[in-house]
C-alpha cells in the first residue's frame, strides 16, 4: 500500500508540473501546491477514517478538486487581462 501511495504523490507532483507548464506558469510552484494538497488530504482522512486506501482515494479527489480550483482561477486571471 505505501507504493501506492508514493506512486500517487509522483503522479500528482508531474501532472501539477506539468499542468503548471502547459498554461504557462511556474511548475514548480504548481507542484509543490499538488503535494502539499496530497499530503494534507490524505493526512486529515488517515487521521478521521483511519483507513488507507479510502485515505488514498480521499487524497485523490482532494487534488483532483484543487487543480481544478488552480485552473479556473488561471482562467479567471487570463481572460481579465
Amino acid at each position: 500500500m505505501l507504493i501506492l501511495i508514493k506512486l500517487a504523490a509522483i503522479a500528482t507532483i508531474v501532472i501539477f508540473f506539468q499542468t503548471g507548464k502547459h498554461n504557462g506558469e511556474n511548475g514548480f510552484k504548481w507542484a509543490l501546491i499538488g503535494f502539499i494538497g496530497f499530503v494534507l488530504g490524505f493526512a486529515i482522512s488517515m487521521t478521521v477514517i483511519g483507513e488507507t486506501l479510502i485515505s488514498f482515494v480521499v487524497a485523490c479527489i482532494v487534488v483532483y478538486f484543487t487543480r481544478l480550483q488552480l485552473l479556473k482561477m488561471l482562467s479567471k486571471a487570463k481572460n481579465n487581462y
